[in-house]
């Protein structure tokens, strides 16, 4: 399996890929060393979703594109539990990709690729406790002002920034009220995402206008 994902790497303007199982979750990866497992893990998960979503509408879809700011993430179902998915740049040749994906998987279904996979880290199993606490969706004003402070982290942290707000933003709501009153708190927790001072002085002046707005109601 990484030598499929080699061979998609070398596409002009591909960052890199992954492949991820819906039942075992990543099997390998050549993306940089930014792009975390847990992320990911993560990644995999949704786009396996979207993907399942999108085949109930077209039946004869093939590839999933997801179009951002500053990237673009492809992915393409080898079978029905793993997926391929790839990081690109804007100005990646998308028939030149499809090309590749198709050949790709014309090998993968031939058995021409070894089933052994590239070793990941392996992810902290989840610690179970004896009680749950059930995480509702926001709505209203503060559900609008969380959409758009995704939006804004997206020019900062590009086709993971959805991602990784989605996960910050579980982690605050368990930590606390939903409020607005906590909210410093949730930036304090995507600053350290970033992990970059002048991007994170960018973001907070990219969403200032808008908490200013919902603190004015």
């Amino acid at each position: 399996m990484r030598q499929m994902i080699e061979e998609l790497k070398a596409i002009p303007g591909v960052v890199g890929a992954g492949i991820y199982s819906s039942s075992e979750g990543l099997q390998v990866t050549n993306l940089p060393g930014i792009f975390k497992p847990e992320r990911l893990n993560v990644v995999g998960k949704h786009l396996t979703k979207l993907y399942s979503a999108g085949r109930l509408s077209f039946t004869d879809l093939t590839d999933l594109t997801l179009n951002y700011d500053e990237s673009v993430v492809v992915a393409r179902e080898l079978d029905k539990q793993l997926l391929v998915f790839v990081f690109c740049d804007p100005s990646f040749n998308h028939n030149l990709l499809s090309m590749s994906f198709n050949l790709l998987q014309e090998d993968y279904r031939a058995g021409s690729f070894s089933s052994e996979v590239a070793t990941v880290p392996p992810l902290a199993p989840a610690v179970e406790t004896s009680e749950e606490k059930v995480i509702t969706e926001p709505d209203g004003p503060l559900a609008v002002l969380f959409d758009l402070m995704r939006e804004r982290l997206s020019k900062i942290l590009g086709p993971m920034a959805a991602f990784i707000f989605d996960e910050l933003l579980e982690k605050w709501q368990q930590q606390g009220v939903t409020d607005f009153s906590r909210i410093e708190e949730l930036i304090s927790a995507l600053n350290s995402e970033i992990d970059d001072d002048e991007k994170s002085k960018k973001y907070r002046q990219l969403i200032e206008p808008e908490l200013q707005a919902f603190q004015e109601g």
